[in-house]
């Protein structure tokens, strides 16, 4: 896909937690938005007000919906000084009314696989974005695909997508969704854990299973290492990481 720019109004920030919020983007009449499931976009802020824009990447968290074919959703998350700065930003600019430059659509990890096969959707904190966005589309185009998701957080409220995900279990007898509390708490009644510990509990073998990961590059090559045992292929993997982070790889000499 060819990338393209729009100036998109900000039509809302809306709290999710106290440190996540929901960004609602909106292009101008008139235009259609093209990406696939699973990418990501550029937004350009001039923070300093000196017009000098920098750039911001967020995974798209909506589907490419034909009837909202204007809309982009993000999540982003407030946990430093700079994160606080860019949501300020976003919120003068809806007072303002003012827009916001996007470039879309970016990376190679989107939704490309055959739904008829298992899919296995991980996430660790915010890369729920993504598998959110994977979740939507594969549901749109095959309802009766095979999903499992896997969400692991470090504390419990930061599970702000929870009502979406138990809603698509309830509806879909094909998907599971667990969430995953990385330690264990009083307070929790669900899984805890290494994300990978509990797949490895819930799976025999992950032969012929396509797998989608976001999260830190630790996250990720630490998952599909301790998953090989189970037959998880890394060519049946698809993750930003591989791009932004390759893996080393090391020559015996």
């Amino acid at each position: 896909m060819t990338k393209t720019a729009h100036e998109c109004q900000v039509v809302s920030v809306e709290p999710l937690t106290k440190d996540t919020f929901e960004i609602e983007l909106l292009s101008p009449v008139g235009t259609t938005l093209n990406y696939h499931a699973g990418q990501y976009l550029q937004l350009e802020l001039d923070l300093s007000g000196e017009g000098k824009p920098q750039a911001f990447f967020y995974t798209i968290a909506n589907r490419c919906d034909p009837n909202q074919a204007r809309r982009l959703q993000l999540f982003i998350q407030n946990g430093s000084e700079f994160a606080d700065r860019i949501l300020k930003h976003l919120c003068n600019r809806l007072n303002d009314a003012a827009s916001v430059s996007v470039v879309l659509p970016m990376g190679q990890a989107f939704l490309q696989t055959n739904l008829s096969q298992r899919h296995l959707l991980i996430a660790s904190g915010s890369g729920i974005a993504k598998i959110k966005c994977l979740t939507e589309e594969a549901l749109t185009k095959q309802p009766d695909t095979l999903i499992n998701i896997y969400w692991s957080n470090r504390h419990i409220d930061d599970f702000y997508l929870l009502g979406q995900f138990q809603s698509w279990e309830k509806q879909h007898k094909n998907l599971t969704f667990t969430p995953i509390l990385k330690t264990e708490s009083s307070e929790w009644s669900g899984r805890s854990g290494y994300i990978y510990e509990v797949i490895e509990q819930d799976f025999e073998e992950l032969d012929n299973t396509k797998v989608y990961l976001c999260g830190s590059p630790q996250m990720v090559y630490g998952t599909i290492d301790k998953l090989e045992s189970k037959g998880l292929n890394e060519a049946s993997c698809y993750s930003d990481v591989f791009e932004y982070a390759p893996k080393e790889r090391r020559i015996a000499i």
